[in-house]
């Protein structure tokens, strides 16, 4: 698979990451929470998922192509994942807010 086949595979893939998210906060996260018991529980679920899926197309890669993400590709990734950021901390937040008011 060419690098921009790559991308653009990612691209399609974060179009769902609401979805992974969803799955995270209510299956994985809690059990995360009650080992790891984070300060700042906002800053840790992004960078957790954020982190994963970084590693899943990391790993994707090399499966694929038998070699490791180059830098530009790899930049382009981190890029887009952190384009979609923001959405992420907005559900992020209101699933604390909610959290917290049960």
């Amino acid at each position: 698979m060419k690098d921009e086949e790559f991308f653009e595979f990612v691209k399609h893939d974060l179009k769902g990451i609401e979805s992974d998210l969803k799955g995270f906060l209510e299956v994985y996260y809690p059990m995360l929470r009650s080992s790891w018991n984070p300060q700042n529980e906002s800053d840790f679920i992004i960078g957790w998922l954020l982190g994963s899926k970084e590693q899943e197309y990391s790993t994707a890669y090399y499966h694929k192509n038998n070699q490791r993400l180059g830098q530009e590709l790899l930049y382009r990734i981190h890029q887009e994942i952190t384009h979609q950021k923001q959405q992420i901390q907005k559900q992020v937040a209101a699933y604390l807010e909610e959290k917290s008011s049960d």
